[in-house]
């Protein structure tokens, strides 16, 4: 399963805001009740922007597990039951 990135760009936008832009809201009460979104929204976007990263740098198979497998099926350690193989293969199937 590949894992392809999503622009950010609208959310880019908000997070890059600062207080001089409220500036002329100042007098008004809700002038910071405004603010407080989008600063929470720049944090979730760098924690979005971090783990986006991380995915990245891994790659889309986990290359060790698939060994590990490969060699439990050759030795016949790994056991399957037919009855859930069958029933899942009969669901793939099935329109």
């Amino acid at each position: 399963m590949k894992i392809t990135s999503q622009p950010t760009a609208a959310l880019s936008a908000v997070s890059t805001k600062t207080s001089s832009d409220t500036s002329s809201l100042a007098s008004k009460p809700q002038a910071k009740a405004a603010t407080a979104p989008q600063t929470q929204l720049s944090a979730e976007l760098g924690l979005v922007q971090a783990a986006s990263l991380q995915l990245k740098a891994l790659p889309d198979v986990d290359l060790d597990k698939v060994a590990a497998l490969r060699q439990a099926i050759a030795a016949g350690e790994l056991p399957l039951d037919m009855a859930a193989l069958s029933q899942a293969v009969l669901e793939l199937h099935r329109p």
